[in-house]
């Protein structure tokens, strides 16, 4: 191998430890798993580097066997990682079989002989597969969490894809020179490889510091700002489609006293519970956060007042059949929801700020009328309401406007 590969690789190898030692330090003051699996991924990828740059000192078979194996590993636990930050099984055992498979095809290669152009397509193709997995996977975003960050990292895994793919079938249709030749092409490989692992260790970092950032640390929904800017970015996309969209105040009844007759470690869990309860409630792409206090924003890109008031009224029934009791107290918490509906084309509220102004009068006119049922806003004079005034039977009321 030429001696400049090797500096590379060295390079890469000494690199990457530092990358994984900045995932573990942080992963263990994060508390994030995700981090330690990241850094078990850098980990693999050196070990890669290192019996790639021993080829000359321990042979072909065990440079390439056990080289190509530790690089399978790391970027199927790249994407475990993924999984797991969103919070998801990490599915190890594919990791494990994918490795298995990679490794046989290779000492099949070796065995047969020295095939190392079927060789490199096979490796190249297979980590590709990952890196696309991976980055196909950040791109989808649940509970509607941080996307920039997400964003980015999956452009630096899907370069990555694209990259060993154009590899594999330029190895494979001698379009470029075959692996372990050196020379200036893999070299460059080499180099930009270790760019963009560093890319995607910052990435990572990036992403886990944002989402702890955008939560709330008791009910794991996003925080007040996060969502009224996450809220910002729907409106925006349904103001340029002309598309409905619309909002939801929801806030538990009598919570208060719940803090006072049982204390807040019972308050605390009662809200824990609620949060657990929210994703049964509504779609997978409407986005929940803590509002503030025991008062909570549901965004619902897409829904016009009538599918509000649905989601509205399953949430509010399974929080009255399922939010009784906590912890073994009775604590009879019920649900009060306001909602409000941007129309396109309508003169009604067309900002968040303007959703949330209509929303808090509906849910006052709902406490007023008793609590325990949802309140919609009414739409201007003129318009007409897209959602029936009164649904019998599921605790609907309309509300006028506030202010």
């Amino acid at each position: 191998m030429d001696f400049q590969v090797q500096t590379v690789l060295s390079v890469s190898a000494v690199v990457g430890m530092l990358l994984a030692a900045l995932q573990l330090l942080a992963g263990w003051r994060l508390r994030k798993r995700c981090l330690f699996i990241w850094a078990l991924a850098n980990l693999f990828l050196t070990c890669g580097c290192i019996f790639f740059a021993a080829r000359a000192s321990i042979g072909l078979p065990a440079s390439a066997l056990i080289g190509n194996g530790c690089v399978l590993v790391g970027m199927g636990l790249v994407y475990s990682g993924i999984r797991i930050f969103d919070e998801r099984p990490p599915r190890l055992a594919t990791v494990a079989a994918v490795a298995l498979l990679g490794t046989g095809l290779l000492g099949l290669s070796l065995w047969t002989g020295d095939n190392i152009t079927d060789r490199a397509t096979v490796i190249s193709l297979l980590v590709a597969c990952w890196s696309a997995t991976a980055g196909h996977a950040l791109m989808q975003v649940p509970g509607g969490g941080p996307i920039i960050s997400r964003v980015a990292s999956s452009v630096v895994l899907m370069v990555v894809a694209a990259g060993y793919t154009i590899r594999g079938v330029g190895v494979q249709f001698a379009l470029m020179p075959l692996p372990g030749n050196g020379g200036a092409v893999e070299v460059l490989i080499a180099i930009v490889g270790l760019g963009l692992a560093i890319c995607w260790t910052f990435g990572s970092l990036f992403m886990v510091l944002e989402k702890v950032a955008s939560r709330d640390d008791l009910t794991g929904l996003l925080n007040r700002r996060s969502v009224l800017q996450r809220g910002e970015e729907l409106l925006r996309f349904a103001r340029a489609r002309r598309l409905p969209f619309s909002l939801l105040l929801a806030d538990l009844d009598h919570f208060k006293s719940v803090n006072d007759r049982f204390g807040h470690d019972v308050g605390d869990l009662a809200l824990q519970r609620f949060a657990a309860l929210v994703p049964q409630s509504i779609r997978a792409n409407d986005v929940a956060g803590r509002y503030g206090g025991e008062e909570f924003c549901i965004l619902l890109p897409g829904a016009d007042a009538k599918a509000a008031l649905v989601i509205a009224e399953r949430l509010r029934g399974l929080v009255e059949a399922e939010l009784g009791e906590v912890a073994g107290r009775d604590i009879g918490v019920t649900l009060t929801v306001g909602a409000a509906t941007y129309v396109p084309g309508s003169s009604g509220a067309d900002t968040i700020a303007g959703l949330i102004v209509a929303a808090d009068g509906a849910l006052y006119s709902g406490k007023a009328q008793g609590r325990n049922r949802t309140a919609v806003a009414v739409p201007p004079v003129g318009e007409a309401p897209s959602a029936p005034r009164e649904t019998p039977g599921h605790g609907a009321i309309a509300a006028g406007p506030s202010g």
